[in-house]
């Protein structure tokens, strides 16, 4: 091992022992900070943060921020064991269409791909933008620690979960080895969320787990893979497909959210859903007697015109819920979701796949309501944020067209 390995090894092991303390209650240790602008020194990943950082396996996204809430990707998981293997020299180019050679990520999908550790989406594509669910990620890491000679035997049968008949049979043994080993725990009493988003904040925890648990805090040895030897057989034919995951940039926006507080998150452009007057914005406003918070826009239109899908998606709700009324909500990868109110029609069901402009509802006034117009809401991981710094400024919308009719809809014209 050379020096530098090994003052990365002995590196690594304090921060392993800092990690262990930040798990103490309240008052008896405290987490060093780790120099990110958005990693609070008393942060549950603050630690593991640290760790990854000193380790070299994880680092800033931009300008002093490590973005604990941004969904980790696949490339950038790829990437970071990649870098945990000690980069092993790999040959050839990675055999899909979406990794270009100059991608950040090609090496690294190179060799995990010829392992057997990943493989691609399905067309020829490996998806390095596209996020990783708790189930993917599971999946992943018991493929690596099979990769690296790891223990395996560890299993729970994870009765004690209620979600546990969500996870996709190709990823279930995954999963009982990650619970069973410690590697990832519940995410409430009785849930364990396969199909959840894994963030950087939660990468970096289970990362620091895995190298605990396997000592792998600096390879000893690179070990050389062939390109000869890249096959998509690692993961089962019937894995679910994935949904749409729409592309954000690298670069951060902040937002207030209705706590107050700021959030950043990557950007993303929707599309406006409908023409017409932005008649109430984001924010404090008073209406039916008193002061609220508005969680979005409200753009007023006529009844019966299109609502157009503000980017490709998956539909996770459609129906009618409370004040929003007639309600679609869509799934769009990568943390964001956006929210259709008020509709006086919903034209689809739940697990429908959208393309970007489709028309997913119709106008309308129903719910908490003073007249026709589509109410328009962007979340980033559960939390609301100001459309403002997701929409052009201009209303880009197609022109409005009538798709129910105005009988059809029951709203007053």
């Amino acid at each position: 091992m050379n020096m530098k390995r090994k003052l990365r090894k002995a590196l690594c092991g304090v921060l392993s022992c800092v990690f262990a303390v930040s798990l103490l209650p309240a008052g008896v240790g405290a987490v060093p900070g780790t120099g990110y602008t958005d990693v609070p020194a008393g942060a549950w990943y603050a630690g593991a943060v640290g760790y990854v950082t000193a380790c070299g396996l994880m680092g800033e996204v931009k300008d002093g921020y490590f973005g604990p809430g941004v969904d980790a990707t696949r490339g950038q998981l790829v990437t970071i064991l990649y870098r945990l293997a000690g980069k092993p020299p790999v040959l050839g180019r990675a055999p899909f269409l979406d990794v270009n050679t100059g991608s950040f990520c090609h090496d690294a999908v190179l060799w995990a791909n010829a392992a057997g550790i990943v493989s691609g989406v399905g067309n020829g594509n490996f998806l390095p933008g596209g996020n990783v669910t708790r189930e993917q990620m599971a999946s992943v890491f018991y493929r690596f620690a099979a990769f690296q000679g790891c223990d395996l035997t560890k299993q729970s049968d994870l009765s004690e979960f209620e979600d546990s008949d969500e996870i996709s049979p190709y990823a279930l043994t995954a999963m009982r080895w990650a619970v069973g080993s410690g590697l990832m725990n519940g995410t409430g009493p009785a849930a364990v969320s396969p199909r959840a988003v894994t963030s950087r904040a939660v990468l970096a925890v289970t990362l620091m787990r895995f190298c605990d648990q396997c000592g792998m805090n600096a390879p000893e040895t690179a070990v050389s893979v062939s390109v000869a030897a890249a096959t998509e057989t690692s993961v089962a034919a019937d894995a679910p497909a994935l949904a749409p995951v729409v592309s954000v940039t690298g670069d951060l926006v902040s937002s207030i959210t209705l706590d107050g507080s700021t959030v950043f998150t990557p950007k993303m452009i929707f599309q406006w859903p409908v023409q017409g007057i932005l008649s109430s914005g984001y924010g404090s406003r008073f209406i039916f007697g008193s002061e609220s918070f508005h969680r979005g826009y409200d753009i007023a239109a006529p009844a019966g015109v299109g609502v157009h899908a503000g980017e490709a998606g998956t539909v996770l709700f459609s129906g009618e819920k409370g004040s929003y009324g007639n309600l679609v909500i869509l799934d769009h990868g990568n943390g964001f979701q956006s929210y259709y109110g008020h509709n006086s029609a919903l034209l689809v069901d739940v697990g429908d796949v959208v393309e970007k402009n489709q028309v997913i509802a119709a106008v309308g006034s129903t719910g908490r309501s003073t007249g026709n117009h589509c109410h328009f809401e962007v979340h980033y991981r559960g939390q609301v944020v100001d459309p403002a710094n997701y929409l052009p400024e201009t209303n880009n919308a197609p022109a409005n067209k009538v798709v129910v009719s105005a009988a059809e809809t029951g709203q007053p014209a």
